[in-house]
């Protein structure tokens, strides 16, 4: 059930638009409309075989300074899948190893491989805000995506709704000290577990 309902919340965003902009942020300009790029939101498992949810961001250009902008997205700077995603892999990795967190992933309908997990779990990516459930941490951001659908009939969702339920992740800059990020957590972890393998080598 869960799932299914997993795959069902995700499978709610495909072909959303995301169109929400300011001014430019480079010059202070104001934005005109340019064109409209598909991305890849996340590669499903169905009982078809994988399914592709993507999402269309409109792109604009700077009247002023002549920049090409993205609008606000539901993914992080410089990463492929989805926000959601992300948070799932970073939040299941701080208590299960890179494996087995794709293997759980996977479990859930969603594909991904062990390198990719790896890579946001030893990014400076932030830490997502998580719930328990099943024994599973689970970021809120997915259990929002995941309630919308539920409340409401299954539709195309506005940009604006899964951009809040997603914390605006495209907004997001790493700290420059790295505090409180992914990869400063998974140093703690290997630290901690080098301490306990030195210690066990010792008895």
């Amino acid at each position: 059930m869960l799932t299914d309902t997993i795959v069902c919340g995700i499978a709610s965003i495909d072909k959303t638009l995301f169109s929400q902009t300011g001014p430019c942020p480079h010059c202070g300009g104001a934005a005109a409309p340019y064109d409209t790029k598909k991305k890849i939101y996340a590669t499903l498992h169905t009982q078809d075989g994988k399914k592709k949810i993507t999402v269309l961001v409109r792109r604009y250009h700077c009247r002023d300074c002549g920049k090409l902008l993205y609008a606000e997205e539901p993914f992080y700077p410089d990463t492929r899948i989805g926000s959601a995603i992300v948070d799932l892999a970073t939040a299941l990795s701080l208590v299960n190893s890179f494996s087995h967190t794709t293997e759980i992933i996977n479990a859930m309908g969603i594909d991904i491989d062990r390198g990719t997990v790896r890579k946001y779990a030893h990014s400076n990516l932030p830490i997502p805000k998580i719930n328990f459930f099943y024994g599973l941490p689970l970021p809120f951001s997915l259990f929002t995506i995941i309630g919308r659908t539920m409340s409401r009939k299954l539709s195309a969702a506005e940009g604006t709704e899964i951009l809040a339920a997603s914390g605006f992740p495209s907004a997001y800059r790493a700290p420059q000290d790295g505090t409180g990020t992914s990869h400063s957590i998974q140093k703690q972890r290997e630290k901690r577990g080098n301490q306990k393998a030195a210690v066990n080598g010792k008895q």
